[in-house]
């Protein structure tokens, strides 16, 4: 029989991503005492739990949860005998990985100081055995959890450690560092009180010279050189640095505008980042030239949009049509046609809104953006919430009324147009022949009837831009 202490150190290998509840197993829980079982469980279920980390704090969730409801393992379903277990366990015996959950675990929620110093110390061990130069993936939490604990805590031996560890950085890796470990490392320390924010602009001139073709990386290199000028209380060099990102943004969106039409809408949104940066940091002739020139691009980007079209046999819609229509008269016809008309409840939309998210979540995860024959974006819809669709009323009714625009365009060309049509075919229309429509109608004002007149006959002869000037305001 072993002990719970050997099992875990036989299990468990302390390399990134290697915690997770496939490692306790039944013929491994098997060798433990009746007493040791009971903590094998809860661990079992502590190291299913997924957490997020930021530079100021953790946060432990479900790893799961359902549409339903149902979940996996919460933070919430640790007990208060529970807790008991896990403040008697000898964590220095554990892998460093379980030590750091554990006593970060007792540290967040029960405020445990002996615990906080056993995880600041594990997570800051874990992050220099995982950190090489070439390969940084997963190692910034363990920095980040090492920092924070380390100064809630006040362990200044420790934070000067890990301070001396930056140091060196910036002066040898920091700008030729892959990816964004060096922006989030530098994001990291200048959150720290008293922390010498000038050490690190060399490094952001670097990562911004040098990384021109990667402009999330630039733009958040200018960004966090910004708020440090700001720190410095330098405000004029801090204008000039927003200004000379603006001048980027500017630069970068000419060179991809024309490429496709991911490119063109990209480009648009840099050209609106920098005319709010040059108006609202006193470069207004820059904005209003920007603004001229974003105008132009909006005006190419229907040239380059790549239509597509999709082609439905409707024969046998009009044959549905002709067939409804046989035999009627002029006022029958339209009588019929006012009947294709379906005004829906706006449950039923929302209902169908729902269904439809629910069906086709993946399509549903990136929002659709909304142009005019400008070019111009008229609206960007973003997506619903995967898990509460109608977290957001407002948003649910901004899906609502595009869904249902979506449905009536169908129901329009395929049913109305060519109703229309036909009644065109069968009947020589002049104006006297909606009088029927106005005389005596409940909804039309007196002395409004000749107007309406005019606007029905325009619509039912095709002139709809004219009928809908005609009939909306007077609606």
């Amino acid at each position: 029989m072993v002990n719970i202490y050997e099992l875990l150190n036989r299990s468990i290998v302390n390399k990134r991503y290697s915690l997770s509840p496939n490692l306790f197993i039944e013929a491994d829980r098997i060798e433990l005492s009746e007493e040791e079982k009971s903590i094998f469980d809860l661990l079992k279920n502590i190291v299913s739990l997924g957490t997020k980390i930021h530079d100021d704090g953790i946060e432990f969730h479900p790893m799961f949860v359902m549409a339903d409801g149902s979940r996996t393992f919460s933070i919430e379903d640790i007990s208060e005998d529970d807790y008991l277990i896990l403040h008697s366990l000898e964590l220095d015996k554990m892998p460093l990985i379980l030590r750091a959950l554990i006593a970060d675990i007792l540290w967040t929620n029960k405020k445990e100081f002996s615990a906080a110093k056993i995880a600041a110390d594990a997570y800051w061990k874990l992050f220099m055995l995982w950190y090489t130069d070439e390969d940084n993936v997963g190692t910034i939490d363990m920095i980040r959890r090492a920092v924070c604990i380390s100064v809630q805590t006040k362990q200044t031996t420790l934070y000067n450690e890990i301070q001396e560890w930056f140091n060196e950085f910036i002066d040898t890796k920091a700008a030729s560092a892959e990816g964004f470990f060096s922006l989030r490392i530098m994001e990291l320390f200048f959150k720290q009180k008293n922390f010498d924010v000038s050490i690190i602009l060399k490094v952001l001139d670097d990562l911004i010279d040098g990384n021109s073709d990667n402009i999330a990386k630039v733009e958040q290199a200018y960004k966090l050189k910004t708020e440090c000028l700001f720190k410095l209380k330098r405000k004029e060099d801090a204008i000039k640095n927003n200004n000379l990102l603006a001048d980027y943004y500017l630069e970068f969106a000419e060179k991809i505008f024309k490429k496709d039409i991911q490119g063109a809408l990209r480009a648009v949104n840099f050209y609106q980042k920098g005319i709010m940066l040059y108006r609202n940091n006193g470069e207004s002739d820059k904005a209003d030239a920007a603004h001229k020139r974003l105008v132009e691009i909006q005006k190419e980007i229907p040239k380059i949009m790549v239509p597509f079209s999709v082609e439905l046999d409707i024969k046998g819609v009009i044959d549905n049509l002709k067939a409804n229509m046989e035999g009627l008269s002029f006022e029958e016809c339209v009588i019929r046609l006012t009947q294709m008309f379906v005004f829906e409840k706006q449950e039923d939309i929302k209902k169908r809104v729902i269904e439809e998210f629910k069906d086709n979540p993946i399509s549903h995860l990136f929002g659709k953006s909304l142009i005019n024959a400008q070019g111009q974006t008229v609206l960007a819809l973003h997506p619903l919430d995967i898990h509460d669709p109608e977290k957001d009323p407002k948003l649910m009714e901004l899906h609502m009324y595009q869904n249902a625009l979506e449905k009536q365009k169908v129901a329009g060309d395929i049913w109305v147009k060519n109703a229309l049509i036909i009644i065109r075919d069968k009947f020589v229309i002049d104006k006297s022949m909606m009088e029927f429509l106005v005389k005596d109608n409940p909804i039309i004002p007196d002395g409004r009837e000749r107007i309406f007149q005019s606007g029905l006959y325009m619509f039912l002869n095709g002139d709809y831009y004219e009928a809908l000037h005609i009939l909306a305001p007077q609606v």
